[in-house]
């Protein structure tokens, strides 16, 4: 648990604007105000303020890379945060399986443990009932036990 707690921490947002701005600096309009990119940067820090960097950082390459067909285009904060949260699709996953898995846990140790004298008596029990059950299947068809 503490690997993944450790793979969710989230970026510092000086380190987010700093990526983000790499990112961006391609598609930016070479007239636009240092202030005005300052105050951009801020705005993808705000969204995407509760992912770690690992997984920003890939999306940013997702984003610039081959295998994106709207590389050539300005990504918008919801393009990066969406591709982020695939990048975080593992995580989420194992999220989920250990919190089954302390469910599961959970309900194994509150369940009642039956002694052996009582699993002896729940086994006979299922027997004469299945046994009873047996015999008037038999009565029915007109079948006789061999």
């Amino acid at each position: 648990m503490a690997a993944l707690t450790a793979l969710s921490e989230p970026a510092h947002p000086a380190k987010v604007m700093a990526r983000v701005l790499a990112l961006l600096n391609p598609y930016f309009d070479k007239d636009t105000p240092q202030a005005i990119r300052e105050i951009e940067a801020e705005d993808w820090a705000s969204a995407l303020s509760a992912y770690p960097y690992w997984a920003i950082e890939k999306a940013a390459r997702w984003w610039k890379s081959d295998e994106n067909p709207d590389r050539r285009k300005r990504p918008l904060e919801g393009d990066l945060v969406a591709r982020t949260k695939r990048e975080m699709d593992a995580v989420s996953a194992a999220k989920i399986k250990l919190a089954s898995d302390k469910i599961r846990q959970a309900y194994h140790e509150q369940r009642p443990q039956r002694t052996e004298a009582e699993m002896a008596e729940l086994r006979e029990r299922m027997a004469r009932v299945g046994n009873e059950t047996l015999a008037e299947m038999r009565a029915r068809m007109g079948v006789e036990k061999k």
